[in-house]
C-alpha cells in the first residue's frame, strides 16, 4: 500500500544582520579568535538549527555581495525580503552612515511589523545616537555593567563568561524560532482558527483580548495548543452579552490550571448590558474564582512594550495599578510575548498542572517608605521579576497588611526620612520578617548613617540595578536567592 504524508512543514525566512565592520576586527596578532559578529553569527545559526528552524537564512553583507556587484541594490534587495532585522548596536554601529540607513530602509519597508527588530547589544550606545526604532528597547545584552561602573563584555579577545553569552543566544534562536514557525502554522490572514485539542495535557484559560493585544492572544494560543494544551475561550472571542459572557468565563475557569489576562492600554467594549469593560470582567471573574475556590495561578501579562508603541515603555506594575492591588497567586510579568510564552509552557507539566513551586522559590515584596521613592519600587520589582522569583511592589502609604504579607521585604531607602523607615522596618523586624534596607546616595544622609536595628541588614548601593543581571546579583549577595549550578544569571 502506498504511503500518504502529509506536506512537510519549513520553517524559513531571512534574517538581516546590520552590523559595523570595526565589530568583527579580530585581535591584532591573533588569528585564531574570530570577530565579535562572525562568532556570534556561527552561534546563532547552530542555535536555529537546534531549535527546528535550520532553514532560517541569515544574511550578511560580506558573504552575499560580491565584489564587481552593486553595493546598494543588492542591501535594498535583501531589506525588502528579510523577515527580521538584527541590529548589533554599539558605539560603532550608530557612527555608521550606512548602518542607519539599513534600518530606516527596513522600517519603512515594513511598516505594518511591530516586531521584527531583535535588537542585539554588543555594548551600550549613547541614549542621544540611537535611532528612534531602537530608543527604549531592553533587546539582548552581551555585556553586564558592575556596580562600580565597570563594563563586563561576555565576549571580547574570546569568550570571556561563556554561560551568560551562549545563554543570550539561546534566547535570541528561540525566539527568532518562534516567529518563522508560528508564521508557517498560521492563514495568511494571521488568525488560524485553532481547533479543538484531542487528549489535552491541560486547560489554560488565555483570556479574551481586545483588540490591541489579538496577534500576541493568538501566537501565545498556537504555541499552547501545539503543545497539547486546550485553550479558552475559543478563538479568544466571548458572547457580546454580558450574562452570557460570564457564565461562559465562569465555566472555562473551573476547567483551567492556569490563567492568564493580556492587559493592553484599552481595556476593551464594554459587553451588552453592562458598563464594565471587557479586560476588567474577565480580571474580576478570575479573582473571584480564586477567592472562593482553589486558587488557580495566574500570570497578569502588562507587556513593556505595545504592538503599536515602539518608543512608550510602559511600568507593568504601574499599568497593573488601574485594576487594583495584585492578589495572593497572582505574577506579574512583562517581557516580550515569545519570553511569556517560552516561560508559560516550562511551567506546565504533561499532566496539565503548573509544575510544583521550587524549594528554591523566593516570595518578597519591595516597599517603599516616601512617595518619592514609588519609582525606585517600580524599578526594582521588575528587575527582580524571574521564574523562581515572585515578586510584588508596595508604595508608600499601603495599609500594614500589605506592608507585611510577604515574609522577605527590600525597603527602598532613598528619600525617605528616617522616622519613616524606622516604623516600617520596626514592624516588619517585629513580625517576624526578614527585613533589607537598601540605602541609596541623597536624602537624609545623617539617618542613613546612623540606622541600626539588630538583625536588618543594610545594604550601600551607589544606584538600583540597571538590568535583570544585576538585581539577579543583588539578591544573591544578600543571601536571598542562589543561582543553579551552571545556570546563567
Amino acid at each position: 500500500m502506498p504511503i500518504v504524508s502529509s506536506p512537510i512543514p519549513a520553517y524559513q525566512g531571512s534574517v538581516f544582520i546590520s552590523y559595523a565592520r570595526a565589530d568583527d576586527e579580530q585581535p591584532p596578532f591573533d588569528k585564531t579568535t574570530l570577530g565579535w559578529v562572525t562568532f556570534f553569527c556561527a552561534n546563532l545559526q547552530f542555535e536555529l538549527s537546534n531549535a527546528g528552524v535550520h532553514q532560517a537564512e541569515l544574511w550578511l553583507d560580506r558573504y552575499k555581495i560580491e565584489p564587481t556587484e552593486q553595493f546598494t541594490s543588492k542591501i535594498a534587495d535583501a531589506l525588502s525580503k528579510a523577515a527580521l532585522f538584527v541590529p548589533i548596536l554599539s558605539p560603532n554601529w550608530v557612527q555608521r552612515p550606512w548602518c542607519r540607513q539599513e534600518i530606516a530602509s527596513f522600517v519603512e519597508l515594513h511598516k505594518d511589523e511591530d516586531d521584527k527588530i531583535v535588537l542585539v547589544k554588543k555594548r551600550e550606545a549613547p541614549e542621544g545616537d540611537i535611532p528612534p526604532p531602537l530608543l527604549n528597547r531592553e533587546g539582548y545584552k552581551f555585556f553586564v555593567t558592575e556596580p562600580t561602573g565597570i563594563v563586563r563584555e561576555f565576549y571580547w579577545r574570546g569568550l570571556k563568561d561563556e554561560a551568560a553569552y551562549f545563554h543570550e543566544v539561546k534566547r535570541i534562536a528561540e525566539w527568532i524560532a518562534q516567529r518563522f514557525i508560528v508564521r508557517s502554522s498560521d492563514s495568511d490572514s494571521g488568525n488560524a482558527r485553532i481547533s479543538a485539542a484531542t487528549g489535552t495535557s491541560g486547560t489554560v484559560y488565555l483570556a479574551a483580548p481586545t483588540e490591541q493585544m489579538r496577534d500576541a492572544w493568538w501566537r501565545l494560543a498556537n504555541d499552547l495548543t501545539s503543545a497539547g494544551y486546550e485553550v479558552l475561550p475559543t478563538d479568544g472571542k466571548l458572547p457580546k452579552e454580558a450574562a452570557e459572557a460570564s457564565r461562559t468565563v465562569r465555566a472555562a475557569l473551573g476547567r483551567c490550571q492556569l490563567i492568564v489576562h493580556l492587559i493592553g492600554e484599552g481595556e476593551g467594549d464594554a459587553l451588552a448590558g453592562s458598563s464594565e469593560t471587557l479586560a476588567r470582567m474577565q480580571l474580576r471573574l478570575g479573582r473571584e474564582h480564586n477567592s472562593s475556590s482553589k486558587p488557580v495561578p495566574t500570570v497578569l501579562w502588562a507587556p513593556k512594550w505595545l504592538p503599536d508603541d515602539a518608543v512608550q515603555k510602559r511600568d507593568p506594575f504601574e499599568v497593573l495599578a488601574r485594576f487594583g492591588p495584585i492578589c495572593p497567586g497572582e505574577e506579574v510579568y512583562g517581557e516580550e510575548v515569545t519570553n511569556l510564552s517560552q516561560w508559560m509552557r516550562s511551567r506546565l507539566q504533561p499532566s496539565g498542572a503548573l509544575s510544583a513551586v521550587p524549594h528554591s522559590r523566593v516570595d518578597l515584596s519591595v516597599i517603599a517608605a516616601s512617595p518619592e521613592d514609588n519609582g525606585g519600587v517600580n524599578q526594582l520589582a521588575n528587575r527582580l521579576q524571574a521564574a523562581d522569583v515572585r515578586v510584588r511592589p508596595v508604595y508608600a502609604g499601603a495599609e500594614p497588611a500589605e506592608v507585611l504579607r510577604e515574609q522577605i521585604a527590600l525597603l527602598v531607602w532613598g528619600a525617605a526620612d528616617g522616622d519613616g523607615v524606622g516604623k516600617i522596618v520596626a514592624d516588619l523586624w517585629a513580625a517576624g520578617r526578614r527585613a533589607f534596607v537598601l540605602r541609596l546616595p541623597g536624602g537624609d544622609l545623617p539617618a542613613k548613617n546612623s540606622f541600626f536595628i539588630e538583625g536588618v541588614i543594610v545594604e550601600d548601593l551607589s544606584a538600583l540595578p540597571g538590568d535583570r543581571r544585576s538585581a539577579r546579583l543583588l539578591l544573591e549577595q544578600l543571601g536571598i536567592a542562589h543561582a543553579p549550578d551552571g545556570a546563567p544569571r
